[in-house]
């Protein structure tokens, strides 16, 4: 039998995430970033390695490469009211405090500033260094008070809370405890369940799916005073 490549070996060993952030939802953020004013000041809490463009200032505690300043979450070195828009990805189920991580966002926005957030809701835990909460929509826009929302709604769909689920609960059941076990199985169920992600391309635009949606989104904004 002739042997596997090398990069193909690679290739299969990591299947594709279950989970997908679709156009739709990477357009919503960019179209946030375009929108702002030339002279607006954006902060990307928690950016990791995405960039979201020059004008955005990239905050994160290690420099992943584009980051722009080091800093916690919870410890913003900004002057209060300076920034025009603050988005926070994937972040507040990673820090130790969400309520002080909101309360430094809020803090640093402009009176009529937008806060922008992204929350998980059914996703199995996954470190990043550390894995702490959930949230579903209405919870999110609670934790966002007493900011005024805009819109919320579905960031991550329901056909990727299936695939993830499955993934795990079956890598899991099956591996007994053990990690190298995990790992074969978890890679054998990704090939096989990943596809149902692609069905949140037409479930993301069916609003009250919410309630079993991956992962949800707020856009509010600051009072005037």
């Amino acid at each position: 039998m002739a042997l596997i490549p090398k990069n193909l070996r690679a290739r299969l060993a990591s299947p594709p995430d279950p989970f997908l952030v679709t156009p739709r939802s990477v357009k919503r953020v960019s179209a946030l970033v375009e929108s702002a004013g030339p002279d607006a000041t954006i902060l990307n809490v928690g950016a990791g390695y995405i960039s979201l463009g020059e004008r955005v200032v990239n905050i994160d505690i290690f420099d992943s490469g584009t980051t722009d300043v080091i800093a916690s979450a919870m410890a913003l070195p900004f002057p209060d009211n300076s920034a025009d828009l603050v988005i926070l990805q994937g972040v507040l189920e990673h820090v130790e405090d969400a309520a002080s991580t909101l309360t430094e966002s809020f803090r640093v926005l402009k009176p009529g500033g937008l806060f922008y957030t992204e929350m998980p809701f059914l996703q199995p835990y996954h470190e990043s260094p550390i894995d702490l909460r959930r949230s579903t929509k209405s919870g999110l826009a609670t934790l966002c008070e007493p900011l005024v929302e805009i819109e919320s709604g579905i960031h991550i769909g329901p056909g990727a809370t299936f695939a993830w689920l499955l993934r795990e609960f079956w890598a899991r059941l099956l591996s007994g405890g053990r990690p190298s076990v995990y790992a074969k199985a978890s890679t054998a169920i990704g090939w096989l369940v990943f596809p149902l992600r692609y069905a949140d391309y037409f479930l993301e635009k069916i609003p009250h799916l919410h309630t079993i949606a991956s992962s949800c989104y707020y856009l509010g904004r600051k009072a005037q005073s």
